[in-house]
């Protein structure tokens, strides 16, 4: 157990590392040579920094995150917090440290590359078990009490800041930072869903009891039968479906048509999947939803008569085919 959780330490700090390194190049190569802004904590700390330049910009981060920090520990958990608190001193330390020099006096093309390059890194430090933005840790709170979306949360963030920083900077270098802040939104997504894409795959064979039992047993892949009717034909036939990652979906049409060339595969994109099992959120949001799901079949599980017969495994769970543990 002691190992496991070095190794995620491990690969969380070399995450935060890349990430805080990719931010520190977008903020002090591209955003501060030019006084543009950027969203959250960053840019209210850039705000202060661009009115009061002897206060370093990488303790004004810290500072401002600190109370977020504190106020999230006793509501949000303290895992999260305490690899934020963590991803937060990296990334100040790269602000402090990482100073590149691009004489490139197009402030648009500044605020674009700053924005992949920020966005980018954020979608690595995501891919942890932590935040380094405090304006994350706000919206997971306004999420879990009030149910606001996390997404709407920030845009209203970045606007605040925008808003502010309009009395103490030209209006023009106001619509260069949104520009800035669009493209960081644009490239995070990009970034994060393609760390994390996953396929959905449906299956139609005469064949596909064993194309299910090789996926379960030896590939170790979920699948669920869908009960399904031809509409030509009108005969019954099962639908293998499995929502699978990158390297599943290869090995699935491998062995789909090796049992069965004549099967129909359809294989379709797939955006979002909230799972504790095979979703691609943060890590840390799996932990909340797992959390979630055991709470709530705690709840809802019926007190089972000792003197009644157990209920035999094909009938308790008929439908879904879970791959067994090793």
């Amino acid at each position: 157990m002691k190992t496991q959780h070095r190794k995620i330490f491990l690969t969380d700090t070399l995450l935060m590392l890349m990430g805080s390194v990719l931010c520190a190049l977008a903020i002090n190569g591209f955003l501060r040579p030019h006084e543009l802004l950027s969203g959250g904590m960053a840019g209210t700390s850039l705000v202060i920094y661009y009115n009061w330049p002897k206060i370093p910009f990488a303790l004004l981060y810290l500072l401002i995150s600190i109370p977020v920090f504190i106020f999230g520990y006793f509501v949000v958990g303290r895992r999260f917090i305490l690899f934020s608190v963590w991803a937060a001193l990296i990334n100040a330390a790269m602000f402090q440290f990482v100073h590149p020099r691009f004489d490139i006096p197009d402030r648009l093309l500044c605020a674009l590359v700053g924005g992949a390059l920020s966005g980018t890194g954020v979608a690595l430090i995501l891919r942890t078990n932590g935040t380094s933005s405090g304006t994350e840790i706000i919206s997971i709170i306004l999420n879990k009490f009030y149910s606001i979306n996390i997404g709407i949360t920030n845009l209203l963030i970045n606007t605040a800041v925008m808003a502010a920083a309009s009395f103490f900077l030209p209006f023009d270098r106001i619509l260069y930072s949104f520009i800035f802040v669009t493209m960081n939104s644009i490239a995070m997504n990009a970034v994060f869903k393609g760390l994390s894409k996953r396929k959905a795959v449906m299956i139609i064979s005469k064949r596909w009891s064993e194309i299910l039992d090789e996926l379960n047993r030896v590939r170790r892949i979920g699948v669920t039968i869908l009960s399904a009717k031809g509409g030509y034909t009108g005969t019954e036939e099962p639908i293998l479906y499995s929502v699978a990652t990158k390297n599943q979906v290869s090995a699935i049409r491998a062995v789909t048509m090796r049992l069965d060339p004549a099967a129909f595969v359809a294989i379709m994109e797939i955006t979002d999947i909230i799972s504790d099992v095979i979703g691609n959120q943060p890590p840390w949001m799996s932990k909340s939803i797992a959390e979630n799901r055991q709470k709530y079949e705690r709840q809802t599980a019926t007190p089972t008569d000792p003197d009644s017969p157990p209920t035999p495994a094909c009938q308790a769970s008929p439908r879904w085919h879970q791959p067994p543990a090793p």
